[in-house]
């Protein structure tokens, strides 16, 4: 069967938050430390946070044989989209469910006419490949004071 990316529904909220916690200690602990994993799961990751971007339409998730198996949170920033969140959980990486997910992120964008932007974690360099692959270019941080790193994937310059 397929992997088939839609947007996710209430009944996914534990499955959406189980792909952080089990995507957060490997991707952030080695270089952040437990502190800051458990100090992101319980900020970005908990219930509320998490059901409010479902409940706003703001999460696709990648399904593979019914099991959610990553998930993307795209949300407006300005004129453009922002993917906030990209995971997809370790047992089921290197399949091309990442792949899925930004072609989703990127239809999103399209739809709303404006760029796709996201940010990542400077400790994270693995995920700048990834995205370069799919078309991202360096930008600007769209507010001073952060840490992260910016890209850009603008719709009119790049192919899907």
């Amino acid at each position: 069967m397929p992997v088939i990316v839609r947007p996710a529904n209430p009944d996914d909220l534990a499955a959406v938050r189980l792909i952080g916690i089990l995507s957060w200690p490997p991707t952030y602990g080695p270089a952040r430390g437990a502190e800051h994993v458990v100090a992101g799961l319980d900020r970005y990751w908990n219930e509320e946070v998490i059901g409010s971007a479902i409940s706003e339409g703001r999460i696709d998730v990648a399904s593979d044989e019914g099991d959610v198996a990553g998930m993307a949170e795209v949300d407006r920033l300005g004129s453009d989209l922002v993917l906030w969140k990209l995971y997809v959980a370790p047992d089921h990486q290197h399949r091309g469910i990442g792949r899925l997910l930004i072609a989703s992120a990127k239809a999103r964008a399209r739809a709303n006419g404006g760029d796709l932007v996201t940010e990542y974690d400077v400790s994270n360099p693995t995920v700048r490949g990834f995205y370069l692959r799919e078309g991202f270019t360096d930008d600007v941080a769209p507010w001073p004071g952060t840490d992260a790193v910016w890209m850009r994937w603008a719709p009119r310059s790049t192919p899907a």
